[in-house]
């Protein structure tokens, strides 16, 4: 991913799983965030935390945007927790 993905007009999804670097809410949309740096940030945009804390380990899905060379945006995003 260090690259990026080539620009499309269709849509990507992307699947990521890793433990939450970050939670937080602006009251109507929850902002999971997953990795730090030096690698890629991916950012879950959705619409419930489902409780999840930082250093939890999740499973996000969505719609892929590359916002720059270090952050990926994920929405609309799907979150979850992975199965034992």
């Amino acid at each position: 991913m260090a690259n990026g993905l080539p620009e499309r007009d269709d849509r990507i999804d992307l699947s990521v799983v890793g433990s939450l670097t970050a939670v937080k809410t602006d009251g109507a949309l929850w902002y999971l965030v997953l990795c730090s740096p030096p690698d890629v940030r991916v950012m879950c945009v959705t619409y419930q935390s489902n409780g999840m804390e930082t250093g939890d380990r999740i499973i996000v899905k969505g719609g892929y945007q590359r916002r720059d060379d270090d952050h990926v945006l994920l929405d609309p995003c799907l979150a979850s927790r992975p199965a034992p």
